[in-house]
């Protein structure tokens, strides 16, 4: 959570844009981990926080603001969005997570549909809206910084549609990758454990209990164990 300003703004240019990518993280992150502790505690029956929640969803607002952070989304333009990204990343968690594992037997075990799936769209699209907006009246000088090729005579109007477009194309690669990779998954040549063992690290880990050698561990008294040292 500390750190993710730093993971967002890593990539940006140097100067007002990289610090404006910190703030509005920053910004986002606050408002997604009030979200996510009101919403945990809504949607549990006595009211009560989950630690699945509050560990996962509290990052969405960081997820959320990875494409518009260097864009002048202002305090309120991303403290907004880590809200609703905190919202339906605990959503995700507590609804969507067991319908999938139930109807479509996909085990999301590290909440990564949740976490940066949904908030990711949600950046991909808060970013197209905010790269349409865009103009040297807002970003003064700083406008060849973050968008180089609206001096070149695209309009803002068109980069907002390219951006929709980089999302649309992130989505299809990976729906498609994700298809074809699981086909290829469940071919027989791989010949995965059964279900009741999909969570037991024997089948593809030496253990340490499994090393010859070992034995079966005694007691041993402390008097006895200063005496042998």
């Amino acid at each position: 959570w500390m750190f993710w300003p730093s993971f967002n703004s890593a990539v940006t240019s140097l100067g007002s844009a990289q610090h404006r990518t910190a703030l509005n993280t920053y910004y986002s992150l606050a408002a997604c981990t009030l979200a996510t502790f009101g919403v945990s505690s809504l949607v549990h029956g006595e009211g009560k926080l989950d630690m699945v929640h509050i560990q996962n969803a509290a990052l969405a607002g960081g997820v959320a603001v990875g494409t518009a952070g260097e864009m002048m989304l202002t305090p309120s333009g991303s403290m907004t969005v880590g809200f609703v990204a905190g919202i339906i990343s605990t959503l995700g968690f507590r609804y969507l997570s067991p319908i999938l594992d139930s109807k479509l037997k996909i085990q999301d075990t590290c909440g990564v549909h949740n976490l940066h799936g949904m908030p990711g769209i949600l950046g991909g699209a808060v970013g197209a809206i905010a790269a349409s907006l865009a103009t040297e009246d807002v970003y003064g000088d700083g406008l060849q910084d973050v968008f180089p090729l609206l001096g070149d005579g695209r309009t803002a109007q068109k980069q907002g549609l390219f951006q929709a477009l980089g999302l649309v194309v992130t989505l299809a690669f990976a729906l498609i990758g994700g298809v074809v990779v699981g086909f290829i998954m469940k071919l027989p040549f791989w010949g995965p454990p059964p279900d009741t063992h999909c969570f037991t690290d024997q089948p593809y880990w030496e253990l340490p209990e499994d090393e010859e050698g070992y034995g079966e561990m005694a007691t041993v008294k402390v008097e006895e164990a200063e005496k042998m040292a």
